[in-house]
């Protein structure tokens, strides 16, 4: 079970592109926050996974070492075999100092995703503070104290139709910064016409190259989407938890205690249509299984595709940025999701051919099973047999 706790609606950028509405300070009570902690535990599961989302998070450091001692605190009271606990901070990483530094170092099991959009001159475009200022060097700041301190990070990249042709040496400002991951996410909300797709494609053929140059170096950095293309190359189709499982493995509590399925859901609170319960009263499984029904529908539009196993047309988030509406997608997602399997084949083809030491020990010399609770989910091909 993964917990996200949407902390507060307030942040200190103003980011162009951002999706969750007005900026205001309505932070999350202790009392909402303990019954949706006692909520997850409920489930019973092995692994419990805790994640800070806002807004900025990190406006609420009390808030948050808070919650970390009240989920240890808890876990500590249960019957073994207790579960693991894994904390995780979505943040802009504006505001990493020596206190948050504190709360997710090790041994404390945790990870830290950093919103950086590029270079300096890419970043600061699209990232930017009330006054307008650019917020490169602040995040910079942030990710060496991560540095120093061990503690795991993970970069979150937005590509938008201004960026996406930069896509290379954005990729070539990120693959030094130390980050075990790398996240490219497409901004759906964008109008991405005929030109920003081959803009994107064109992009992501130089982005390709800067990858297969850093494994040709003997280094090895998971860039995705174009790192789980390849898996669903090798695996057949989509390593759970990549599909989108819509409030089955994960819920997340607004402020107002209101459960939605998904972080990227909840906005300013308003659309009471995709809530799925509330921490008063737990769960409703009858909303949970009407939005995931409404999300399957496109199934039905994908069903011909050759490469229905292989994208992310049923990722409810990115039906309602791209219609507005559950079960319903765009020839935007299609072209966008071509561009970036055919740029991850790109890169693995080559780099198999070459026998890239780097590249064989990474995607074919290791087992790729699912983590601790999950398993691989079902193909969509399979359940057509």
């Amino acid at each position: 079970m993964e917990l996200t706790l949407f902390v507060d609606h307030q942040c200190n950028l103003r980011c162009s592109y951002c999706y969750t509405g007005e900026k205001f300070s309505r932070p999350m009570s202790s009392a909402t926050m303990g019954k949706a902690v006692a909520l997850a535990l409920e489930q019973g599961d092995a692994e419990l996974g805790v994640s800070f989302f806002g807004g900025e998070p990190l406006l609420q450091v009390d808030f948050l070492r808070e919650t970390i001692e009240q989920v240890e605190r808890a876990v500590a009271a249960l019957p073994a075999p207790r579960p693991g606990v894994h904390f995780y901070l979505n943040t802009n990483g504006t505001l990493i100092d020596d206190e948050v530094i504190a709360l997710f170092a090790p041994p404390r099991r945790a990870a830290v995703f950093v919103s950086v959009d590029g270079d300096r001159p890419t970043h600061d475009r699209f990232r930017i503070n009330r006054a307008g200022k650019g917020s490169y060097d602040g995040v910079m700041e942030g990710l060496a104290k991560l540095r120093e301190a061990s503690i795991q990070f993970e970069i979150a990249s937005v590509v938008t139709t201004a960026s996406a042709s930069e896509l290379g040496s954005t990729i070539r400002s990120l693959l030094p910064l130390g980050a075990a991951k790398i996240h490219l996410a497409a901004n759906w909300r964008d109008e991405w016409t005929s030109e920003a797709v081959a803009a994107l494609a064109t992009g992501l053929d130089d982005a390709g190259n800067a990858w297969m140059d850093w494994f040709r170096a003997g280094k090895q950095l998971p860039i995705n989407p174009l790192h789980t293309k390849i898996l669903t190359h090798l695996k057949g189709g989509m390593p759970c938890p990549s599909r989108c499982q819509l409030g089955s493995h994960e819920i997340c509590v607004s402020p107002a205690g209101r459960i939605y399925p998904c972080a990227q859901m909840v906005g300013e609170d308003t659309d009471h249509g995709l809530v799925i319960g509330h921490v008063d009263t737990g769960v409703d499984d009858a909303a949970r299984q009407r939005l995931q029904q409404a999300k399957e529908q496109v199934a039905e539009v994908c069903q011909a595709c050759e490469l229905r196993d292989r994208c992310q047309s049923d990722c409810g988030c990115q039906q309602l940025a791209l219609t507005g509406r559950l079960g319903q997608i765009t020839e935007a997602l299609c072209e966008l999701e071509t561009a970036f399997i055919e740029a991850a084949d790109h890169v693995a083809e080559t780099l198999h051919t070459e026998g890239c030491e780097a590249f064989i020990d990474f995607y074919y010399k290791r087992s790729w099973t699912a983590a601790a609770g999950g398993k691989l989910t079902q193909l969509r091909r399979a359940r057509d047999l």
